[in-house]
C-alpha cells in the first residue's frame, strides 16, 4: 500500500516542470515493449524516449492542463479530456511536431509510426471521453501502490464530470491494475508489421463518491 498521505500530494503540474515531468515518464518507460520498439535503435534510444514524452506533454498535456504530478516527482500521469480526446492537431502544430518526430524516431522509424498512429486510431472511440494517454512510475518506486493512488486521485476528477475514459496498456503487468478501477479491455491490437500488443481498455462512466 502507498502511503496515506501520496493522493494528497497528487497534483497538476506546472509548465516549468514539463523537462522534469518527461525524464520521470522516460525512465518509468525504459523497458516498455511498445517504446523500444517504436523510437530509434541507436544509442541515442534514452534522449529520444524523453523527447517523445517531451513533446506529448508539450502539445497535449499542458495546452489540456492535465498533467499530474506527486510532489515526490514519483509518479506522473497525462490526461487528455474530452475537448481534445480526438487528438487531433491544426496543422500547423502537425507541421511543428514533425522534426521532434524525426529525432525520436529516425527516418527509419517512421514507417513503424505510421503504422503506430493508424493502429491505435482506429481503436481510439470516437464518443467525447478522458483519454490517459500515458502513467509512470519512478522505476525505484514501483510495486509500492503510487500508480494506484496516482489513479485514484485524477478518476476523481473524470467521475466529478460524470465521463468515460480509455487508456492503452502497453504493458499486461499493469491491465490488472486498471482492471480494478474500472477499466475493461474492449480489444487487444499490435501494429504492424512486428509491434507488440496493446490493451485497449474503456471505463464506463461514473457517478462521483461523495
Amino acid at each position: 500500500m502507498a502511503d496515506e498521505s501520496v493522493a494528497e500530494a497528487i497534483r497538476r503540474a506546472r509548465p516549468e516542470e514539463c523537462d522534469d515531468v518527461a525524464r520521470l515518464l522516460a525512465a518509468a518507460f525504459a523497458s516498455d515493449p511498445v517504446m523500444s520498439w517504436l523510437l530509434r535503435r541507436d544509442e541515442r534510444q534514452d534522449s529520444a524516449r524523453a523527447l517523445m514524452f517531451r513533446t506529448l506533454l508539450r502539445y497535449f498535456g499542458f495546452p489540456g492542463g492535465e498533467v499530474w504530478l506527486d510532489t515526490g516527482h514519483r509518479a506522473a500521469s497525462l490526461w487528455v479530456p474530452p475537448a481534445r480526446s480526438d487528438l487531433k492537431l491544426p496543422w500547423w502544430q502537425e507541421l511543428a511536431l514533425f522534426p521532434a518526430i524525426i529525432r525520436a524516431v529516425s527516418v527509419t522509424g517512421l514507417k513503424r509510426m505510421d503504422a503506430f498512429r493508424a493502429a491505435v486510431g482506429r481503436h481510439h472511440p470516437k464518443a467525447p471521453h478522458w483519454y490517459l494517454m500515458t502513467l509512470g512510475v519512478d522505476p525505484a518506486m514501483q510495486g509500492k501502490g503510487l500508480g494506484g493512488a496516482m489513479l485514484r486521485a485524477t478518476l476523481a476528477e473524470v467521475d466529478r464530470q460524470h465521463m468515460p475514459a480509455y487508456l492503452e496498456s502497453s504493458s499486461p503487468r499493469n491491465v490488472p491494475l486498471y482492471e480494478r478501477f474500472g477499466f475493461v479491455t474492449q480489444a487487444v491490437f499490435n501494429p504492424p508489421p512486428d509491434g507488440p500488443p496493446l490493451w485497449a481498455m474503456w471505463r464506463e462512466a461514473r457517478i462521483a463518491s461523495a
